[in-house]
């Protein structure tokens, strides 16, 4: 096993100072001190990792997390399969006698039962977040996200065969239930194996295999005839997640096994094994050591709490948990999925009549702009970007219910521009980060815990929007007024990411953990922090130099 040297305190600094004056690829946080002697600020020296040492990925890589995203299209699929509006037109669904080709699926279903089966995914999608954790820590990543293949296949069955829509709506609360399990271990899954400068770019992967998924149903359902002559003439689509499924489930063996986690379970032979599989040639020791340290301590700090919960909610961890699970509700609070309820009418104002078009014209938009999120995100600090992303949509909420409320041949094309720039916002900011920050603010030991408590007030949010924004933006409430409610929600969330949450692009687990939690921890370890690196003394008196 590859550890950290360990020096006494003096061969630390003696090694620091001279490898300060001789080496030019080291970096201080105090570089304008030019007097040659050593105090205390001098802890805070670290050998910064060349360009040529940075971890890249492989081709192994690369497949096994297209094969871990296949939970992620299965999300996507889940959260577009009911938008086709003749499954229920309120208008027809009344009726005596229910127009031809109109409230296709359950005809005679009441607003109260459609209710239930629109929520029951939301509901799955809790249960399934709150129970990731054990399979995740206890099984591993690979094993968790490849088995819950069996859970799509039988969702996907449930729902394709149900006779009536109380079953109809089981299936659905088990394909949430997949759903919850893969976003909140694949967040983590690629957190733990993405090349830190790179981390924005693969966690954004699961938003775009998610943007796929809408797209393939959007466009399947181009298929489903006018007037359907056999409910099997839809129904086939509610089988998709089958598909997705025995497709996880065949090539789970494929999907590499995360290090950390492994290095969590002692298996640390097993983690030097899949780096190697993980990531080009170049210094593993350096990686290996680092990450081995890092973990191990992360591991001796959660056998000693009575349960990872209660070392998430105590002082050292309660400010990041906290900020996690505000960042993970915010991404449905924002009024996001709440935009969808204006969707066919703002769409019919401008002459597209056709829903299914609207719906590809929505998913691409939010596809391309996660696309391009993903691609340039890592080049901004993630505060900088949640701060702009927050005013875009409060801006464009206010732009949107303006437009709503004076409604002429004008603001009906202005509401579409105010669209565009809420969902752009959304994307770069939110969207993309809400989950990403969650993760990053805890350490990854702790990261499968918060994950399922931070995503389940993600399905929550979602639940409350799907049953209440419906009744408030009715005519009789709130109705057109009812969407500036988002744009308070995103003016207090502004001030929120000012004061509460820390930048954490490019920072290490230890780095961000120091950020709110300064005092000496339980063992008596000192930890210093540098700019891209740490060092801490043990309570032997041991300095142990981390690299990146």
């Amino acid at each position: 096993m590859v550890v950290p040297p360990k020096l006494d305190r003096d061969s630390a600094i003696a090694i620091m100072t001279k490898e300060r004056s001789d080496d030019p690829s080291l970096v201080t946080e105090h570089s304008s001190h030019e007097s040659s002697s050593v105090d205390d600020d001098d802890f805070h020296h670290i050998i910064k990792a060349t360009p040529n040492n940075e971890l890249r990925a492989t081709p192994a890589m690369h497949r096994s997390i297209r094969i871990a995203l296949l939970g992620a299209v299965q999300f996507g699929w889940m959260m577009t399969e009911m938008a086709y509006l003749p499954y229920n037109n309120v208008a027809f669904c009344r009726m005596p006698r229910i127009p031809t080709g109109q409230c296709l699926l359950y005809p005679g279903h009441s607003t109260a039962e459609w209710t239930m089966q629109s929520t029951a995914w939301a509901v799955g999608g809790g249960v399934g977040a709150l129970l990731s954790a054990f399979p995740a820590d206890t099984f591993g990543r690979q094993k968790t996200l490849g088995f819950n293949g069996l859970i799509m296949i039988v969702g996907g069955l449930v729902q394709m065969l149900a006779g009536d829509i109380y079953t109809f709506a089981v299936g659905r609360g088990l394909s949430g239930i997949a759903s919850g399990v893969a976003i909140n271990v694949l967040n983590n899954y690629l957190r733990e194996i993405a090349p830190r400068q790179w981390r924005m770019f693969y966690l954004l992967l699961v938003q775009v295999a998610l943007s796929i998924g809408t797209l393939l149903v959007t466009t399947l359902m181009y298929a489903i005839p006018d007037v359907p002559s056999s409910e099997w003439q839809f129904k086939p689509l509610f089988g998709g997640p089958i598909i997705i499924g025995l497709l996880q489930l065949a090539l789970m063996g494929q999907i590499v096994e995360s290090p950390t986690w492994l290095i969590q379970s002692h298996q640390v032979d097993a983690a030097r094994h899949v780096m190697a599989q993980l990531y080009m040639p170049c210094d593993m020791e350096e990686h290996e050591a680092t990450m081995v340290a890092s973990i191990q301590r992360q591991a001796q700090e959660t056998e000693k709490a009575s349960s990872k919960l209660a070392l998430l909610l105590s002082p050292k961890y309660r400010a990041q948990f906290s900020i996690a699970i505000v960042l993970s509700t915010m991404q449905q609070l924002c009024g996001m999925n709440a935009l969808v309820v204006y969707g066919p009418a703002m769409f019919k104002a401008i002459g597209i009549k056709e829903l299914r078009l609207s719906n590809t014209l929505v998913n691409f938009g939010r596809f391309h702009d996660m696309y391009l999120a993903m691609k340039l995100g890592d080049r901004f600090n993630r505060r900088t970007l949640l701060l702009a992303g927050s005013v875009g949509m409060c801006l464009a909420a206010i732009g949107f219910t303006l437009c709503q409320i004076y409604m002429d041949d004008t603001t009906k094309w202005l509401q579409i521009v105010c669209t565009l720039v809420f969902v752009g916002s959304f994307c770069f900011s939110i969207g993309s980060l809400g989950w990403l920050v969650s993760t990053e603010l805890v350490p990854e030991a702790l990261g499968a815990t918060s994950g399922a408590v931070s995503t389940f007030f993600t399905w929550t949010a979602q639940f409350f929007i799907g049953v209440y924004f419906q009744q408030i933006s009715n005519p009789a409430n709130w109705g057109t007024h009812a969407f500036f409610i988002f744009a308070g929600v995103m003016f207090v969330f502004f001030w929120f990411v000012w004061f509460c949450v820390p930048e954490t692009r490019n920072k290490s687990t230890d780095e961000i953990t120091a950020i709110f939690f300064t005092q000496p921890c339980d063992d008596d370890v000192e930890t210093g922090r540098a700019q891209n690196g740490f060092i801490y003394f043990d309570k032997d008196e041991d300095c142990i130099l981390g690299s990146p």
